[in-house]
C-alpha cells in the first residue's frame, strides 16, 4: 500500500540521510553563514570540517531558518506526488524560529498540512519524526500517524555535555546562563531539554566525571526503544560512550555528528544522547 500521510522536517533533527531516506522523511535544510560565507545545512561544507575549523573562526558563525518559500516548496512537492496530508515536526518553536515559519507556509494548504512542535531538538525531534514515519509507511491514517508523534513527544529526551560554554554564551538562547557565567567558566555544565528550552541539570569538574554522570543520566531512562550518541566533532569518544550504552537498548545506538546549525550554539567537544524510553 502506498503511504498517504508525507512527514517533513528540518535538518536541526539530525536524522542519518540513509535513516531519512528509508523512511521517505523529507528534510528542510537550515542555514549556518560563516565568515561572510553561507552554506545550506549539509551541502558544501561536511561536519567534520566544520568542527576542525571552529575553534579558530575570527567571527562565531550565524544561523538561520529556511525561508517559508523552502517549506512550501517541500509541502507542494510531496503533496503533488499523491500524499493527501502531511505532518511538518520541527525543533522547539522556544528555540528558534523554524516552527512558525514552517506555520507560515502550511497555512497556505489549509488541512492538509499540519505543523507540529517536537519540543526537543537533535535527535529529540529526529525520532519523532522516525516514530511517525514508520507509522506513514505502513499506510497509516493521518490520526495514527499523529498519535505516535505525541506518544513520542512523551517519551523522548535529550541530555548533553557541554565542553565549553563560550559558544552557548555568544547565542544568547540561554538566558541562565549569561546571568551566571562566571561561576560555569571552569566546569563541564550538564544540561537537558525540558518544557521545549535548555535546562542546566548539574556541572561537573572534569570531563571524565562528566561523561560518567552522562552516562548514568541514560542509564536512569532505561529500557529504551531508540538511542543515539549525539557529538560535535568527537566521533572516536562517541562511538565508545555508544558501546558502554548499548546494553540498554533495543535497537542499535545511532553516533550521530550533530549539524553545524546545532554545533554553532554548543561547540566542539561535546557529547550527549537523545532517546526515547520504551
Amino acid at each position: 500500500m502506498k503511504p498517504t500521510i508525507g512527514i517533513v522536517t528540518d535538518s536541526t533533527g539530525d536524522i542519518p540521510v540513509e535513516e531519512a531516506a528509508r523512511l521517505g522523511i523529507h528534510v528542510v535544510p537550515a542555514i549556518v553563514t560563516i565568515e561572510g560565507e553561507t552554506f545550506v545545512d549539509g551541502q558544501g561544507l561536511s561536519r567534520q570540517e566544520f568542527y576542525r575549523r571552529l575553534p579558530e573562526m575570527h567571527e562565531p558563525p550565524t544561523t538561520a531558518a529556511p525561508s517559508p518559500q523552502r517549506f512550501a516548496e517541500a509541502y507542494e512537492s510531496l503533496l503533488s506526488a499523491g500524499f493527501g496530508r502531511i505532518l511538518s515536526i520541527h525543533v522547539s518553536s522556544k528555540l528558534s524560529a523554524m516552527l512558525g515559519i514552517a506555520a507560515q507556509a502550511a497555512a497556505a494548504f489549509g488541512d492538509r498540512v499540519h505543523v507540529f512542535d517536537s519540543a526537543q531538538v537533535s535527535m529529540g525531534l529526529g525520532f519523532q519524526a522516525m516514530e511517525a514515519a514508520t507509522l506513514a509507511t505502513a499506510g497509516a491514517s493521518f490520526e495514527a500517524v499523529l498519535d505516535a508523534a505525541q506518544r513520542a513527544r512523551e517519551r523522548v529526551w535529550t541530555v548533553a555535555m557541554i565542553d565549553t560554554l563560550e559558544y552557548l554564551r555568544r547565542s544568547g538562547r540561554v538566558s541562565w546562563l549569561r546571568a551566571g557565567l562566571g561561576e560555569f567558566l571552569r566546569v563541564k555544565l550538564l544540561v537537558q531539554i525540558g518544557d521545549g528550552v535548555v535546562q542546566r541539570i548539574g556541572e561537573v569538574r572534569t570531563r571524565h566525571k562528566a561523561v560518567d554522570q552522562l552516562l548514568s543520566l541514560v542509564e536512569s531512562r532505561a529500557p529504551l526503544e531508540r538511542l543515539a550518541v549525539l557529538h560535535s566533532g568527537i566521533a572516536a569518544e562517541a562511538a565508545a560512550l555508544a558501546e558502554r550504552l548499548r546494553p540498554l537498548a533495543r535497537q542499535a545506538a545511532l553516533v550521530v555528528d550533530v549539524t553545524t546549525v546545532i554545533g554553532t550554539h554548543v561547540g566542539p567537544g561535546s557529547i550527549g544522547a537523545s532517546g526515547l524510553s520504551a
